[in-house]
């Protein structure tokens, strides 16, 4: 009987502001003696800590597809959080229980997207390692850029989406979670290079820290630059890069006095 009534509640949560759900209102939709509801959940008053506690994550999944639809159409600013409920075919207040608002919203969907762009990394720099050992270190490198800004930069309205919430940096909030992103994604990046150091895939007397800045700051040009061309191929600019800073930037006629120093 209490999953029964619980998942009423829950039905009932999509379409109605909680402080508006009685126990006869719930007795009467589960078909139950407003007693039998008093006895199994207590009152209204326990049914936010109800919801709120027993949601089940296909709640949670359900807003974040709405919230990254709606921003798509309408971009970050322009969105209200009335308009991702209405997608997502609920209150607003079933959106509250989730998030603070919509930079808790955001920064959800960043770390989902974050997870799966980065989940086949690890993978991706073994393959490139085995590669590199038949000689080819320099090709392995640029495939293993190719396939990861060709998959981060697929979906275009995502990057577009990021660079409006990023231009909110003026926020002391916002800022503040910006700040902790980057920091996060550095170690991350840092854990990478660490694994390409020790497969001969790039120079080992660079901290892994500077080197984690700096292909960070490349993937945020290559990103901003595939916003303004949709037409721009990133995997092939990844094999038109790679060499470039893989050779260096000097004259050829500089490069053994850079070796000496």
């Amino acid at each position: 009987m209490r999953d029964k009534l619980i998942s009423t509640l829950k039905h009932l949560s999509h379409h109605h502001e909680l402080a508006a759900i009685s126990a006869e209102m719930l007795a009467d939709v589960a078909h139950v003696p407003v007693d039998m509801v008093l006895k199994t959940l207590g009152t209204a008053e326990n049914y936010p800590a109800l919801v709120a506690f027993e949601q089940p994550n296909v709640t949670r999944e359900r807003i974040l597809t709405a919230a990254m639809c709606i921003f798509a159409q309408k971009g970050w600013q322009k969105t209200s959080l009335d308009e991702i409920a209405s997608a997502a075919g609920m209150t607003k207040g079933a959106i509250y229980w989730h998030f603070r608002n919509k930079n808790d919203l955001f920064f959800a969907l960043l770390d989902a997207r974050l997870q799966r762009d980065t989940s086949p990394v690890t993978a991706e720099i073994q393959q490139a390692i085995e590669k590199a050992n038949t000689g080819a270190a320099m090709a392995a490198t640029a495939d293993l850029f190719s396939s990861a800004w060709a998959r981060c930069s697929a979906d275009r309205d995502w990057p577009r989406l990021f660079l409006e919430v990023m231009s909110q940096a003026r926020d002391p909030e916002m800022s503040q979670r910006l700040q902790a992103l980057y920091e996060h994604i550095w170690q991350m990046s840092s854990e990478f290079v660490q694994a390409m150091q020790a497969g001969g895939l790039t120079r080992t007397d660079i901290p892994p820290h500077s080197l984690a800045i700096l292909w960070c700051a490349i993937f945020d040009g290559v990103m901003l630059a595939a916003i303004a061309n949709p037409q721009l191929d990133v995997s092939k600019l990844a094999h038109d890069i790679i060499p470039i800073l893989w050779q260096g930037l000097a004259p050829s006629s500089l490069q053994g006095n850079l070796h000496d120093q």
